[in-house]
């Protein structure tokens, strides 16, 4: 029976709640608003299934690159967090039949894993979400898909791909798996307490958000939270929900000793930020977004060169791929003051004013020529235009 002791060991993947036969696990939000597997005793069958597909304790072999490439989209970088590949290889594999599974904002603006069949609404599951996606029984789904003949492109972080094919204990042909270059899961509680109040502050519902807008380009990004009646562009380190992301105050304890970084998830296919561009592909370092795109298997070959004439793309090596990417590193370092940061978040009287205390600020001059950068970078794209 899955028992969790040490939640650095639970990454949410949700292998184990799909997998027992009984149903006695379901998932449970912890004070941080992560959610793990909690399992009723009475009802256990005592079968051990649930600890031998767990990919944290079972993990898979560690994968190794086939090749690499630099490469976007030109018709879809403004409407893309990186290159705009993502949405190319999503609707060749729609327009050919198949099904794609990926995380989108529903209603509430919370994240969640749901199915896309059709071309128009591709829209749902591009762009980057900084929040864990619910999963609720999306394997179960993928799996139903799979045995009825129906191919299935799955997109995810590496823990959810190493889930996911845990929990199938088979390769499917029709199954492809696409991960991205994970920089760690922020809190969904933490998340759904932060919208609350910024639809207190401006006086509206917010009907959706976007993490990486590029209005400032692709390395100075915004924040733009769209409400009912207005828009809100924010800079992403005077956001403090989006600084305490980037500075691992608020990630999912599992992130700080990822098992599936590094390529170890068994994708067909990774998708990255290639942040070396300026020295890997000059040629496009016109800060307007490039990805890096790694391919680990024969499926993933097959999903990049069924678009390769849409792309603009060059090979690079697989390290290059990976240079000045976070996603790729090792451990995270925990930050020093991280529990006593969600120790005070129930209790903050001003949850975004608590947020911000927290939040380390580069020093005065830094920030001025990180606002000079910027401004030369606009003028840099509009004389490109």
């Amino acid at each position: 029976m899955i028992r969790i002791s040490d939640k650095s060991l639970c990454c949410g993947c949700t292998a184990c709640v799909c997998a027992c036969p009984a149903q006695c696990i379901v998932m449970r939000r912890d004070r941080e608003g992560f959610d793990y597997p909690v399992a009723n005793p009475d009802l256990c069958l005592n079968c051990g299934l649930c600890e031998k597909i767990c990919p944290v304790l079972n993990p898979g072999e560690k994968g190794n690159a086939k090749a690499a490439y630099a490469a976007r989209n030109e018709d879809a970088l403004l409407r893309s967090s990186s290159g705009g590949v993502f949405p190319v290889i999503a609707e060749k594999f729609v327009t050919g039949g198949g099904e794609v599974c990926g995380a989108q904002l529903d209603e509430e603006c919370k994240v969640v894993h749901s199915f896309v069949d059709r071309k128009e609404n591709l829209q749902k599951i591009r762009g980057s979400k900084y929040v864990q996606s619910e999963l609720y029984s999306i394997f179960d789904d993928v799996r139903a898909e799979l045995d009825n003949g129906q191919k299935v492109l799955f997109s995810g972080t590496p823990c959810q791909i190493a889930g996911l094919k845990a929990f199938l204990r088979k390769d499917y042909a029709g199954l492809y798996l696409v991960d991205i270059a994970c920089h760690g899961v922020p809190s969904p509680g933490l998340w759904e307490k932060y919208k609350a109040v910024m639809e207190t502050r401006h006086g509206f519902k917010l009907k959706s958000v976007d993490f990486r807008d590029k209005s400032d380009g692709w390395r100075h990004y915004n924040i733009r939270y769209v409400f009912q009646s207005k828009e809100v562009l924010v800079p992403r380190m005077d956001d403090p929900y989006m600084a305490l992301f980037l500075q691992d105050m608020t990630l999912r304890p599992s992130c700080y000793e990822c098992r599936f970084r590094k390529g170890n998830s068994g994708s067909d296919l990774t998708l990255a930020d290639l942040w070396s561009v300026e020295g890997t592909c000059p040629q496009m370092n016109d800060d307007r977004g490039v990805s890096a795109v790694l391919i680990n298997t024969d499926k993933g070959r097959e999903l990049f060169e069924s678009v390769a004439d849409m792309l603009v793309s060059s090979e690079i090596t697989s390290d290059a791929a990976r240079k000045e990417n976070g996603g790729f590193t090792g451990a995270i370092v925990l930050p020093e003051k991280r529990t006593e940061f969600f120790k005070g978040v129930h209790s903050a009287a001003d949850l975004h004013k608590y947020m911000s205390g927290y939040v380390v600020r580069k020093p005065l001059l830094v920030r001025m020529l990180r606002c000079v950068r910027r401004g030369l970078s606009k003028l840099k794209r509009r004389i490109v235009k």
